[in-house]
């Protein structure tokens, strides 16, 4: 083969990974597995990292350039493009899963375009990242002392590695849930599923949660990192603190949480009323919670080598909202 056909192959290759299907398919097509023989199904508390198959699966997809380190598929918001959705281990969302999940293809497109994350329209998140600088700095004379990007699965697709994908084990107690879940899934084998939850999977299953209630919409998640911030809500924690207004739980905690590095709710809810106002107005708006964090400019700590290696620090591959002031 010649090298210009060679080169032609790799390029045709990048545009497939990029661009997706260029048209709707009117089928499903059959499961194809990334390599390799895969293992067991990932049953209740069995963790997918553990399990071989997942693991080639992954390796697999990094390989072949499917998915970068973190999971990620390739493209940026800079590029103002990325592939089609796939998760941490590399499966590929197929049409089936779109429909079980009442995504169309142009809310796909939306979101591989960085116009909308899922659950929104591009003029919904516009007017949203538009006054969400408004609740945070007024005016903004200053907008580069505020970080805002975008977390959890309307901007990733997928959950991280901490949601797996259920399985009929666990849906077992859920007589409705586990139904509608053989419908989505059918005969597909275990090996052959996501490993994790897509965009609100709990919610279109009509699982119910720990206390038995349904599932709600999936959280619109945001973190904002802003050093001018953090040090208002310190002084209202100080405040809060001394006049015995916090919990006991809060106290115990502290003004940072140990474990997910957030500065405390309470702290910032009476510091930033206006922000407190923003996010329960988007939430009648959308139909489902917002929920912004706050932390320091340096942004969430590294956290990738811990535990289950779920860390929310900066990437690259990160969504950042951009200030745009309000017209």
């Amino acid at each position: 083969m010649s090298h210009r056909c060679r080169r032609l192959g790799v390029l045709a290759t990048a545009a497939l990974v990029l661009l997706g299907p260029s048209v709707t398919p009117t089928a499903v097509a059959a499961p194809r597995p990334l390599g390799g023989a895969h293992g067991q199904a990932v049953g209740a508390g069995t963790a997918v990292e553990a399990d071989p198959g997942f693991a080639e699966r992954r390796r697999a997809a990094q390989s072949a350039g499917l998915i970068d380190a973190d999971g990620r598929v390739p493209g940026s918001q800079r590029a103002g493009l990325r592939a089609w959705p796939r998760d941490d281990t590399g499966y590929r969302v197929r049409t089936r899963d779109l429909a079980f999940l009442g995504l169309k293809w142009r809310q796909v497109d939306w979101w591989r375009r960085y116009q909308a994350p899922l659950g929104t329209t591009p003029q919904q998140f516009k007017d949203m990242s538009s006054s969400l600088y408004t609740a945070l700095c007024g005016a903004c004379e200053r907008p580069q002392d505020y970080d805002v990007r975008l977390q959890g699965s309307w901007a990733f697709f997928f959950s991280g590695r901490h949601k797996n994908f259920p399985t009929e084990r666990e849906l077992a107690g859920q007589p409705v849930a586990l139904e509608r879940f053989r419908e989505w899934m059918g005969s597909t084998p275990p090996a052959e599923r996501p490993a994790r939850r897509p965009f609100e999977t709990l919610y279109k299953l009509g699982a119910l949660d720990e206390k038995g209630k349904p599932v709600g919409p999936s959280d619109g998640d945001l973190h904002v990192s802003s050093d001018v911030m953090v040090t208002e809500a310190r002084k209202k924690w100080d405040e809060l603190k001394n006049d015995g207004k916090l919990t006991a739980d809060e106290l115990r905690t502290g003004f940072i949480h140990p474990k997910y590095s957030f500065v405390n709710r309470t702290a910032v809810r009476e510091a930033f009323p206006d922000l407190a106002k923003w996010a329960t107005g988007w939430k009648e708006r959308l139909g489902r919670p917002v929920a912004p964090s706050l932390f320091p400019s340096s942004g969430p700590p590294d956290k990738s080598q811990e535990g289950t290696g779920v860390s929310t620090h900066y990437r690259d591959s990160d969504w950042v909202v951009a200030y745009s002031p309000q017209s």
